[in-house]
């Protein structure tokens, strides 16, 4: 039970380091998530705006090919920013899963801290158990030394009544064969 608890007191300790690993990471992605969604309000903002710059450019010019030009690198531009919102919205599905990964992670731990109270309690039980044992054991040992203490002095006095007997015995015989 000491191995055990060993064991689960190592693993609680990794437990404890990795939460702490995730719980760092999780605060640094929840920090650029924040950044990524300030940006993609700042690109969409932006987007926005060029497309009411091209609409406007549209209304007012009346030079159709340097209008199209500049509507050909607007729409290219919201592509790259569109293309940019992307990446970053599938950066925050996957910051999300890292988040929820962790959320299991320290579940697991939560589980395992519980189980290791739940040994250490048991553990506990069993050293009070065996504590009992030993002592009525030691009781025990103690009661059956002193049975045998008596016994052999039982059985010293009862030699030394066999041996009076004996003797009574031997001096009637001699009495019987004097008479």
């Amino acid at each position: 039970s000491l191995t055990i608890s060993k064991h689960w007191e190592a693993e609680l300790a990794t437990l404890k380091g990795n939460n702490a690993k995730l719980t760092a990471a999780l605060l640094e992605s929840t920090v650029n998530v924040k950044q990524w969604k300030q940006q993609l309000a700042a690109y969409q903002e932006e987007a926005e705006h060029l497309h009411k710059r091209v609409t406007e450019l549209e209304c007012v010019s009346s030079q159709a090919n340097e209008v199209h030009t500049h509507k050909t690198e607007l729409n290219q531009t919201i592509q790259e920013l569109e293309s940019t919102l992307k990446k970053k919205e599938e950066e925050i599905e996957g910051l999300k899963q890292e988040i929820e990964n962790a959320r299991e992670l320290q579940a697991q731990r939560d589980s395992l801290t519980q189980k290791l109270q739940e040994v250490e309690i048991r553990n506990k039980d069993l050293e009070g158990q065996l504590s009992d044992l030993e002592q009525r054991l030691e009781k025990s040992q103690n009661e059956q030394e002193a049975f045998r203490n008596n016994l052999k002095t039982l059985l010293e006095i009862l030699d030394g009544k066999i041996f009076e007997l004996t003797e009574l015995r031997d001096n009637l015989a001699k009495l019987i064969e004097c008479s």
